[in-house]
């Protein structure tokens, strides 16, 4: 491989750290656009983690709620819909930017979670790692949680919550429309770029490729996958990016056996001829992702 050109990590819409989520701009400068997926789900982009929608006869249900400041603008896009308020409210993990809508919605609706993003979001210390940055009021906390699976009977469909361990955290769920064929992938699948692996809070690439080769197993060939980040898109896109961690966790892994540092990994350029297509999401370049990948084997090798 050849050495990689020193290069310039324009912002754009750089996201900025907010507890672990990721900050876009400010509430005025929000422009929501919800759009249809497939069934009876549809995807709401926004600041932060992208929201998954089921409306229907049974009413509303969502995926992750991304800030607080825009729970009145997300809320009334809602309402758009004709179904009313949301009743049920799932996190796919802790972070901030998937959670932060918590104090608004779980007034009124219920909150489902695994256990360890609910115990990472009260601030469990005996969790270990990284914890929510203020104490939380209660109607921001998952008052359902679940171990290894559940399922949601809404709308006219099975949803079912899927737990993989120690992917992007130790707490995530992913949530799979049966009827629609459409799969809210959470920050699992960043479609925008390298993504952010917790290490911190239990994530590690090893898992979250495991975790991703266990969830095209089970889903339709046909499946729709809303990103955490970044465009829905069919399968391919997600095979294309499994391809790409798997990859370049061969690489970093070969080297950490080696004894190689990030800046040795770096300098042999095991992200370049990825870069042009994932090294633009400014909040992970491509040496921050390779250090992450460098933690995750190197505690493996302990």
């Amino acid at each position: 491989m050849k050495k990689p050109r020193h290069r310039i990590w324009i912002a754009g819409t750089l996201g900025i750290l907010l507890g672990v989520g990721f900050s876009f701009g400010r509430e005025q400068d929000v422009d929501l656009k919800l759009a249809p997926v497939a069934g009876n789900v549809s995807c709401l982009v926004g600041r932060g983690g992208n929201i998954g929608v089921s409306a229907g006869k049974d009413g509303v249900l969502v995926v992750d709620d991304q800030f607080l400041d825009l729970a009145p603008k997300i809320e009334a896009e809602l309402r758009k819909l004709g179904h009313g308020d949301p009743l049920f409210l799932v996190n796919t993990h802790w972070h901030g930017d998937h959670t932060g809508g918590n104090p608004h919605f779980g007034k009124t609706a219920v909150v489902i979670a695994h256990a360890n993003a609910r115990r990472r979001l009260a601030r469990d210390a005996s969790l270990g790692g990284k914890l929510s940055d203020k104490e939380l009021p209660p109607a921001a906390l998952p008052v359902i949680t679940y171990e290894q699976g559940a399922s949601i009977h809404f709308n006219g469909e099975e949803i079912r919550l899927l737990h993989l361990e120690n992917a992007h955290t130790d707490g995530d769920t992913v949530v799979w429309f049966t009827g629609s064929k459409v799969v809210h992938m959470g920050d699992l699948f960043f479609q925008v770029g390298y993504p952010f692996i917790d290490t911190e809070s239990g994530g590690a690439v090893q898992g979250l490729i495991a975790g991703l080769k266990a969830v095209l197993a089970q889903v339709p060939r046909d499946a729709r996958f809303i990103a955490g980040h970044g465009e829905s898109t069919g399968r391919e896109g997600v095979e294309e990016y499994l391809a790409m961690l798997e990859t370049i966790g061969e690489r970093v892994k070969k080297g950490v056996e080696e004894g190689a540092s990030v800046d040795d990994l770096c300098a042999a350029g095991v992200t370049e001829d990825y870069d042009a297509r994932w090294g633009n999401f400014a909040f992970v370049p491509a040496r921050k992702f390779v250090e992450s990948l460098v933690t995750c084997y190197a505690k493996a090798k302990k």
